[in-house]
């Protein structure tokens, strides 16, 4: 078993023909599985995920020397206990959009027309129906159906291995508390911080999303300041038959913004994750 272990590890490390990149696996892409130890204020617990990650490249058709990068995430799953119950959460779709302009220039229509040069690349990154309930609070539910953020990259990278960006966000999310319907909106009054870096190899990856600001809570028009962050780092220990198994450590915390109740929480996870279909 030992030695088949071992086989595999050293096939994983076999070049696949792409300079730069000496594993036959895309580290991003696939179908990811993980659970691992939580600890939170509760104390110590488990936790599962699961989700369906894709990536893509390809030249403008409307910009010459210009490509986009794009970084997709389909039903990303947390399950985990909670107050002697479980807690849920469930995001339908996450997507970043990012044009690397190879010699970025800003335009002013003026005349004669002046180019100035643009040191930015500019990204949308968007959730798409993001659910999340706690049975020790019953049926009460929070959805997000839509957040939107406009980032810019002061690197720009030319490839999706490392991006870096900031920017302002908006969002609109419902939730039912005790049978009443109560709307967060939040208009493009939140700042965000994104990254993703992957070693060229493919075995590193470290990504993370932090972002805060101030919503409006319908019906009563109350201004209140909410945050939510994650971050993760993780290191491929293995491959079998191409399908890498990662060893991760993931930080996640909120003020004011988890669950149908708006709840401050934290946790800390540790754990494995095995990516299938993720051959190159």
């Amino acid at each position: 078993m030992i030695s088949a272990l071992l086989i595999s590890a050293l096939l994983a490390a076999t070049p696949c023909g792409e300079p730069g990149f000496a594993t036959c696996f895309d580290a991003w892409q696939g179908l990811e599985l993980g659970g691992g130890v939580l600890i939170n204020p509760s104390g110590v617990t488990g936790a599962g995920t699961a989700a369906l990650r894709f990536r893509g490249e390809r030249e403008s058709r409307t910009k010459a020397e210009s490509t986009w990068f794009t970084l997709h995430r389909l039903g990303a799953t947390e399950l985990r206990p909670l107050d002697g119950k479980f807690a849920i959460s469930v995001l339908g779709y996450s997507g970043l959009f990012r044009r690397h302009v190879r010699e970025g220039v800003l335009l002013l229509p003026i005349t004669p027309p002046v180019r100035i040069p643009f040191p930015l690349d500019i990204s949308l990154m968007t959730d798409a129906l993001r659910y999340e309930r706690r049975s020790a609070e019953g049926t009460d539910f929070s959805l997000e159906p839509i957040r939107l953020s406009l980032l810019f990259d002061p690197l720009r990278a030319s490839t999706s291995r490392f991006h870096l960006a900031l920017g302002v966000t908006g969002a609109w999310k419902f939730a039912q508390q005790s049978g009443v319907i109560t709307h967060q909106l939040t208009p493009f009054t939140a700042a965000t911080l994104f990254f993703d870096f992957e070693s060229d190899d493919g075995l590193w990856l470290a990504r993370g999303v932090l972002s805060g600001g101030y919503s409006f809570i319908a019906p009563d028009t109350t201004l209140s300041l909410h945050a939510r962050g994650e971050v993760e780092l993780s290191r491929v220990l293995i491959a079998l038959n191409d399908q890498p198994i990662s060893f991760f450590l993931r930080g996640t915390g909120t003020f004011h913004d988890a669950g149908p109740r708006s709840t401050s929480e934290w946790s800390a996870q540790a754990g494995l994750q095995l990516r299938l279909f993720s051959r190159r």
